[in-house]
């Protein structure tokens, strides 16, 4: 590529990657008006909600118990762990025993067969509900009185999975900063620009679908070869003809403090996922990341007259200044420490996506597994005849 070329390609780049931004803060601004006009379904039939456990971690307490505060008419709640003891479950049984009036109990899963832990963690709940329609939330999610009446309102006919997009609130130190810049920041506004389109995938923070449709779709053997499970079973759905949308609603996902190391990996594992899942978006990651794009306003600015240098504060400052009043706007409010957060994300987004170029090597739940390990083929056999 000549020189020319080369500028001239930078100053495309340039455009496309202010205008996704431009689009997809917009959309994150209009998401859930648009979306809550799609929401159509008036009946509240009867729930299993699903609770895998796994860590005691901060919070936990909190996150759990909102899951029973539900105002919802017909519900029961079941949690899971492939522990027999933990101090995880430990905390559980004390909160099943404040609400005393919802059907609930705590079951052990030895299902071994999925490349995910948390696979073979979901096998017994998910077979075992008591009902066809499960509500899965992860234990770090806080649920608000009315998320699973609000989330149902999306479960149409020609629906298979509803979830959420999470919105990360109260971090507490630099780490968690960086990682709340990230969830809320470019994921964020590309899953918001996705659900305002009418397109969704995927994300497992929570779940709603009917069993029945599950199994149809291959059940357990159709997400039982990824560690990305969420977004397997959203393929799976749209393989018998059912969508996977976004909710209107966000789930909160309090951060507290974070250890930085635990911030990346966590985000390698989720690239990692993209990039064996949905190849073309992970391709095309560095499009929506600014440190790129400051890049090709290096090579381009003379196109305009500017210097190399005026066109990358200028484009510094564009994006920062969007990215503030769009977290203004949306009530998420802004830390004084902002800028500093703000290259910290940017560094980490680069080099992650540059390191999941190069491993399968992903850390979940405290544990090394390898992501292209693959499921068994074996799957347990069926707990009871649920069908539907």
């Amino acid at each position: 590529m000549t020189g020319a070329a080369l500028t001239y390609f930078c100053a495309f780049y340039w455009l496309i990657s202010v205008g996704l931004l431009v689009i997809s803060s917009i959309a994150t601004l209009v998401q859930p008006w648009v979306c809550e006009k799609r929401a159509r379904r008036t009946d509240q039939p009867p729930v299993s909600v699903v609770l895998p456990l796994k860590l005691l971690e901060p919070g936990f307490e909190g996150a759990q118990t909102t899951a029973l505060e539900q105002d919802y008419p017909h519900f029961d709640v079941t949690a899971s762990a492939v522990e027999e003891r933990s101090p995880a479950i430990d905390e559980m049984r004390k909160i099943f025993a404040r609400f005393p009036k919802i059907k609930s109990r705590i079951v052990h899963s030895t299902a071994r067969f999925a490349a995910s832990p948390k696979v073979d963690n979901l096998y017994t709940p998910f077979m075992d509900a008591e009902h066809d329609i499960i509500f899965m939330k992860d234990s770090n999610v806080f649920l608000e009185p009315d998320d699973v009446a609000q989330t149902m309102r999306h479960l149409n006919d020609d629906v298979g999975l509803v979830c959420a997009i999470p919105l990360a609130v109260n971090p507490r130190n630099v780490a968690a900063h960086v990682e709340a810049a990230i969830v809320n920041g470019p994921h964020g506004r590309m899953l918001f620009l996705s659900a305002a389109l009418g397109y969704g995938f995927g994300v497992g923070k929570i779940m709603l679908f009917r069993r029945s449709d599950f199994l149809r779709a291959g059940g357990f053997g159709a997400i039982a070869h990824t560690v990305g499970e969420d977004n397997a079973m959203a393929k799976a759905m749209r393989k018998i003809g059912l969508q996977s949308i976004f909710s209107h609603r966000t789930v909160r996902q309090e951060l507290g403090t974070r250890k930085l190391r635990d911030v990346y990996h966590r985000q390698l594992r989720w690239s990692v996922i993209r990039r064996d899942d949905e190849l073309l978006s992970f391709v095309l990651e560095p499009i929506c990341q600014a440190l790129p794009t400051f890049l090709a306003a290096l090579a381009a600015a003379p196109l305009v007259g500017f210097s190399p240098l005026t066109g990358v504060l200028a484009s510094a400052v564009l994006w920062f200044s969007l990215e503030t009043i769009l977290s203004l706007a949306k009530g998420w409010g802004a830390s004084p420490a902002a800028p500093v957060i703000f290259l910290l994300r940017e560094a980490m987004m680069l080099a992650v996506w540059i390191h999941a170029w190069t491993t399968n090597r992903i850390v979940w739940a405290d544990n090394a597994i390898d992501a292209r390990s693959g499921g068994r083929d074996d799957l347990p056999p069926p707990l009871a005849n649920k069908e539907g």
